[in-house]
C-alpha cells in the first residue's frame, strides 16, 4: 500500500503546552493519542501524525494511505495549532511532501437539489443527490457543514485547502456561507439524502437557501461531525426546532424495543410532525404559543418534572437547544443524573442575538479558557 506523507515545523513559545492542549482536544473528537520513543502519535481513522517537541519548535509528520486522509490530518494539525496558540503567534506554515497543491476540502461533497417539501409552516425538507455518501450514514456523527453559495451565482466557488494546510476562502463576492445541519434521511445505495430546514423570520443564510431552493441547485457539504446516539437501556431526548431533525432521525433508527421519552419544544400545534418512534417511547410536544424561542425554557421545566427511581435502568440524555436553555438544562442534569449509570450529551445549537459564526467563536473561546 502506498503511503503519502508531509512534514511541517511550527515555531512556538511553549510547544510542549500547545501539544498537550492539542492532544486533549483531538482526543475529545475521537482521535487516538499515544506515546512512542519520545514522540506523540495521533491517529484519526487510517491517518496518523507523529509530533515531537524541541526548544521553540513543534514538528509534525503526517501519513495517510490516500490524499483526502493526508489533507484531513494536515488540516487537523495546522488549524488546531492556530486555534490553540496565542492569537497571531503562528505564521508562515509550510508543509513539505505530498499534497502540496491547493485542493478541495478533504471531506467536501457536492450535492444537487432534487426536490423540496413543506413539512410544517416553519419546516422545509430539501432532498439532495450526491456520490459516495457512505461516511454520512452514521448515528454517531449526525451533523454536516452545508456550504451555501451566494444566491444567483452561476459558477459556485468553494473553499480550498492551501499549501499551508489551512482553508482559504473565495473572494468576498463569491464566498459561500457555512451552516451546520443534521441529515434527516439518507439512502446510500440510491445516493440520496434529506435535510430539514427551520424557516426563520429573520431569513438567515440557511433559511434563505431553503426558501429559494429548486431542483438543480448546487450546494457543498462537508463532514460528518458532532456526536449523536449512544447505546443505552433507556433514552431521554430534549430539543427545540433546531434539534428536532436529529431527534427524529435517532428515533427512527433506534431498535424497535427501545424505551424512553422525547420532549420537543415547538412554536404551536401546527409545527407537530408525525415521527417514527419505537412503541415504548412517549413523545410530548411543548408549545411556546405566543412566547419567543429561547426564553424561559419549557424543556427545563419538563426535565425538572421528570420523576424516576434511583434503581431504574441507565439513562442516555441527548439534548439540543438555545444557549440559555442549554445552560440551565445542563446544570439541572448534572444535579440529577447518576454518574455511575447515566450518560448525557447536552449542547447549544444557537444563541439569541448571535449569528452562527459569533456563537461558534464564543464556544471556542470558552473551550480555550477551560
Amino acid at each position: 500500500m502506498t503511503t503519502l506523507s508531509a512534514e511541517a515545523r511550527f515555531s512556538l513559545a511553549d510547544p510542549a503546552a500547545l501539544l498537550r492542549a492539542l492532544c486533549e482536544h483531538l482526543a475529545e473528537h475521537h482521535a487516538t493519542v499515544s506515546e512512542r520513543e519520545g514522540a506523540t502519535l495521533i491517529a484519526l481513522d487510517a491517518s496518523h501524525a507523529v509530533l515531537q517537541v524541541a526548544e521553540g519548535v513543534l514538528s509534525a509528520r503526517v501519513e495517510a494511505p490516500d490524499l483526502p486522509g493526508l489533507q484531513a490530518m494536515k488540516l487537523a494539525i495546522a488549524s488546531h495549532v492556530i486555534e490553540l496558540a496565542p492569537p497571531g503567534s503562528v505564521a508562515g506554515i509550510s508543509w513539505e511532501g505530498d499534497g502540496s497543491s491547493p485542493s478541495l476540502l478533504p471531506d467536501f461533497q457536492l450535492l444537487t437539489v432534487t426536490g423540496t417539501e413543506l413539512l410544517t409552516p416553519h419546516m422545509r425538507r430539501i432532498r439532495f443527490r450526491g456520490e459516495d455518501l457512505a461516511r454520512f450514514d452514521s448515528l454517531e456523527a449526525l451533523h454536516v457543514r452545508l456550504i451555501i453559495p451566494p444566491a444567483g451565482l452561476a459558477e459556485p466557488a468553494w473553499p480550498m485547502l492551501g499549501e499551508d494546510g489551512l482553508v482559504s476562502q473565495p473572494p468576498a463576492d463569491r464566498r459561500p456561507v457555512v451552516r451546520k445541519y443534521t441529515i434527516r434521511e439518507i439512502d446510500v445505495a440510491a445516493g440520496t439524502l434529506a435535510i430539514d430546514f427551520v424557516l426563520h423570520g429573520d431569513a438567515g443564510p440557511g433559511s434563505a437557501f431553503a426558501e429559494r431552493a429548486a431542483a438543480g441547485d448546487l450546494i457543498g457539504m462537508a463532514g460528518p461531525g458532532g456526536r449523536g446516539l449512544r447505546e443505552a437501556e433507556r433514552y431521554l431526548f430534549l430539543a427545540d426546532e433546531t434539534g428536532l431533525p436529529a431527534v427524529a432521525r435517532m428515533l427512527a433508527c433506534l431498535p424497535r424495543e427501545a424505551q424512553g421519552q422525547a420532549f420537543l419544544e415547538i412554536a404551536d400545534a401546527q409545527e407537530e410532525q408525525a415521527l417514527d418512534a419505537p412503541a415504548g417511547f412517549v413523545i410530548r410536544w411543548l408549545h411556546r404559543d405566543q412566547a419567543a424561542p429561547g426564553g424561559t425554557p419549557p424543556l427545563l421545566q419538563a426535565f425538572e418534572e421528570l420523576d424516576w427511581e434511583q434503581d431504574e435502568p441507565g439513562l442516555y440524555v441527548w439534548a439540543a437547544m438555545e444557549h440559555e436553555a442549554f445552560r440551565q438544562v445542563r446544570a439541572a442534569a448534572r444535579q440529577r443524573l447518576r454518574p455511575a449509570r447515566d450518560q448525557h450529551l447536552i449542547v447549544s445549537y444557537w444563541r439569541n442575538g448571535l449569528s452562527e459564526e459569533q456563537h461558534t467563536l464564543e464556544k471556542k473561546a470558552a473551550a480555550r479558557a477551560a
